[in-house]
């Protein structure tokens, strides 16, 4: 599975990096976040291709506690080993050997909160932000897109569908917040794939810092 933002999307954000307005090492984008969303700090994707990268970034930092991680320092590290940005095989692997030995998780999951797969039980009951793979393209099935989920809370305008509050690391406005049909829409057309940034075995990395819900 390979990813890949919108041109448009990626023209913004290019654009941005170029001003200085933001990028890896710029000052958290999210003005606001919904109440009861994780504070996961916003990272940029720097080129078309590396939202899976931005968004494995994110996650990892929430987790450590710390911004260790940076989206250009896991790209350049990338590209010196010979690996490729878009492959989750290639992310899994870096990620196991940097000094922090972090696990990232592959899941087939579902829109609800139960145990293992759920979206909810992973961001309510465990604390984890969820990085999830999303196709907002019906004409084009190659066009999958990382994001990060950070919260689903009550629709506040008294609606039935719940509300998904995630980070896209290739949009001019980083946070987005959609009904739960909506997302359940675009995320079936990546066959509901998603990810999470764990810590290592038991046993190492006793310094990892999580805040939970």
């Amino acid at each position: 599975m390979r990813f890949y933002a919108s041109w448009r999307a990626s023209l913004l954000a290019a654009m941005s990096v170029a001003a200085g307005l933001a990028g890896c090492s710029g000052p958290n984008r999210v003005a606001r976040y919904p109440d009861g969303a994780l504070r996961v700090r916003y990272e940029e994707a720097g080129t078309f291709s590396t939202c899976l990268v931005a968004s494995v970034t994110m996650a990892g930092n929430y987790l450590l506690g710390e911004r260790r991680l940076t989206e250009n320092r896991i790209r350049n590290d990338l590209k010196q080993a010979g690996r490729d940005e878009t492959r989750v095989g290639d992310l899994k692997d870096y990620l196991a050997e940097t000094d922090e030995r972090l696990h990232l998780v592959t899941l087939t999951g579902q829109l609800n909160d139960e145990a293992p797969t759920g979206l909810g039980y992973w961001l309510n009951q465990r604390g984890y932000p969820v990085i999830c793979v999303i196709n907002r393209d019906p004409e084009d099935a190659a066009f999958n897109h990382a994001v990060v989920v950070i919260g689903i809370s009550p629709n506040p305008t008294g609606g039935s569908a719940d509300i998904v509050h995630y980070l896209d690391p290739s949009s001019v406005e980083p946070l987005h917040s959609t009904e739960a049909p909506v997302f359940e829409q675009v995320w079936a057309r990546c066959n509901h794939a998603m990810m999470i940034v764990v810590p290592p075995p038991a046993g190492r990395g006793n310094d990892l810092k999580r805040e939970t819900r």
